[in-house]
């Protein structure tokens, strides 16, 4: 009996002594491996004119770590110059802490006026401190708004009209808004005459009234761009000559969804005053309009350049180098600024804006258009 007692002794001291074992390797945590801090191969891109007026770098880890890691950065001129381009950083540190995954480095934009192309600068990672870094540096660019390549343009220096920019809109259908013309195609609404291209509203007999309204529909569209058109307006009670875009998805989605953007227009009766304004869709029909007036003279009287610059973040509108009206993306959130456009110019007669002719109406009336050039 007592060397049974003795084996079961010595069994239960070797449980134990296992249990002892097992237990204390139990407790012991297997280290992680280091974490690699990912760094974008593509660059980031950011448009001169953002509202922020900054970019924001995200660098996150590939998974969880045991200890604070760091690592320092700091930026590179390449063909942007810092103080010029954007605000260097000479020494920075980051830091992630239990549970951070992700960091954002943030680097000020200053416009730069002088520069017409895309510029690039690097953000230098060095140092890495319980981490690794699957690359040294990641590349910022700066998207130029200075438009300044000329890209598209119709001189109108002889005719006929170019069927390869343009096409002819026709009828009288009224036009959406009660206007009282017919479109046509004839060379008295629509020619060339020693370089200029004439758009004509004429009032054949009575009631009766013919003009033009020309497209570059399917033809010529854009997003974000500088356009400059010259061009001499008519006048005249229930005369409305106009400058304008819409959205090329236009007939799939109709107006106002489709979006658009009135370069110029202008009320005959008031002669001194044009308007810029944009047309969206925003749970129903939104628009804003701004207006300017020549301190002397009318627009029937000789010529001015109309200017729309639509940069990704905005809109603004310029008459012979006046900025007249602007619209940000923080004002218009969804259209114009993700859609591309194409042209429209026409001379519409009355309507619900001008109303109609009455006894002081001279006609004919005409827009007389010197050029159209489109810069990105």
């Amino acid at each position: 009996m007592g060397i049974l007692r003795i084996d079961r002794l010595i069994s239960i001291g070797i449980v134990i002594l296992m249990f002892s074992i097992t237990g204390s390797c139990k407790k012991e945590k297997t280290p992680l491996p280091v974490p690699d801090v990912n760094i974008s191969s593509s660059p980031v891109e950011v448009v001169e004119d953002d509202p922020a007026g900054s970019v924001s770098l995200a660098l996150s880890l590939s998974g969880d770590f045991d200890s604070e890691i760091t690592l320092d950065y700091n930026t590179s001129d390449s063909t942007a110059i810092s103080g010029t381009d954007y605000v260097a950083l000479s020494s920075g540190k980051l830091t992630f802490i239990a549970g951070e995954k992700t960091k954002y480095i943030t680097v000020n934009i200053l416009k730069d006026t002088t520069s017409k192309e895309d510029l690039y600068f690097k953000v230098i990672f060095s140092n890495p401190v319980n981490c690794k870094l699957n690359r040294s540096y990641m590349v910022v660019k700066i998207i130029n708004v200075d438009y300044a390549t000329l890209v598209w343009s119709d001189e109108f220096t002889a005719g006929p009209l170019d069927a390869q920019n343009w096409n002819y809109e026709q009828g009288a259908t009224g036009w959406g808004n009660n206007e009282l013309e017919n479109y046509t195609n004839l060379i008295d609404n629509v020619h060339i005459d020693s370089g200029y291209l004439h758009i004509s509203a004429l009032n054949p007999s009575g009631t009766t009234y013919t003009s033009g309204r020309i497209t570059t529909q399917n033809k010529r569209t854009f997003t974000n761009f500088r356009v400059d058109i010259r061009a001499q307006l008519p006048e005249g009670q229930g005369i409305w000559p106009a400058l304008w875009t819409l959205g090329s998805n236009f007939t799939t989605v109709g107006w106002p969804k489709c979006g658009e953007i009135d370069i110029m227009e202008l009320l005959g009766q008031t002669p001194s005053t044009c308007y810029g304004a944009l047309h969206w869709d925003s749970n129903g029909h939104t628009s804003m309009t701004g207006s300017y007036s020549l301190l002397t003279g009318k627009f029937s009287t000789g010529f001015h350049i109309f200017r729309l610059i639509w940069t990704p973040n905005k809109l603004t509108w310029i008459v012979d180098n006046q900025q007249f009206f602007a619209l940000t993306r923080v004002q218009v959130n969804t259209f114009p600024f993700n859609f591309p456009q194409f042209f429209i110019f026409n001379v519409a007669v009355g309507g619900n804006w001008p109303g109609s002719p009455d006894e002081t109406t001279v006609f004919p009336q005409h827009m007389i258009i010197d050029y159209i050039r489109v810069y990105q």
